[in-house]
């Protein structure tokens, strides 16, 4: 099976794949649209540009990833969010499976806060639900400013290599819905 990923940032596409690789050994997972950043997701002119890596590369699914940059209780963003998916889901012929990050992809990493500390030597602590912070990614740069490995962005690949997704799945509701859903369409 053959699942692509898009999303905001290279290193949010890598990094996905290498958590799912692991867990679904079996599949290929490779990046649909280079060089897209942000934003950029939203507009036309990437609409049609993922039409023709669709139909060129003709992947089994499509994960969307995205960050909300909100709380999961900002109803407006959430439709936003909610609205681009079911816009460039039709592009991919409903095969699509929408990975919502809350607040940002990085609360993932708080979820599996020990893989975090082991790979930068830090003392991160343990957030109940990291869907509830405001601003993970800044978190992870104040747990390692003033430490020898800063956390950046770019690290992403790395540190999805090392993050449990059972934890993941148990602290992170939205991460387990989607879990569920790309299981399910593997398995059938």
């Amino acid at each position: 099976m053959r699942v692509g990923l898009i999303g905001e940032a290279p290193n949010d596409t890598f990094a996905i794949g290498n958590l799912l690789s692991r867990n679904f050994e079996n599949v290929h997972f490779f990046n649909l649209i280079e060089n897209i950043r942000g934003s950029m997701l939203d507009n036309q002119k990437t609409k049609h540009f993922l039409r023709i890596e669709y139909q060129t590369q003709k992947p089994d699914i499509v994960i969307f990833i995205r960050d909300l940059d909100s709380l999961y209780s900002d109803t407006i963003q959430l439709k936003k969010r909610k609205d681009y998916f079911a816009d460039f889901n039709t592009v991919v012929n409903k095969k699509g499976i929408f990975l919502l990050n809350i607040y940002e992809i990085e609360a993932l990493i708080l979820a599996d806060h020990e893989a975090f500390n082991s790979l930068y030597d830090s003392d991160l602590k343990e957030e109940l639900n990291p869907m509830d912070i405001f601003e993970p990614k800044e978190l992870l740069y104040l747990t390692t400013r003033k430490l020898r490995r800063k956390y950046s962005e770019s690290d992403c690949p790395e540190i999805f290599k090392t993050l449990d997704v059972n934890i993941l799945v148990k602290k992170c509701p939205v991460f387990k819905m989607f879990i569920d859903k790309l299981s399910n369409e593997i398995l059938n």
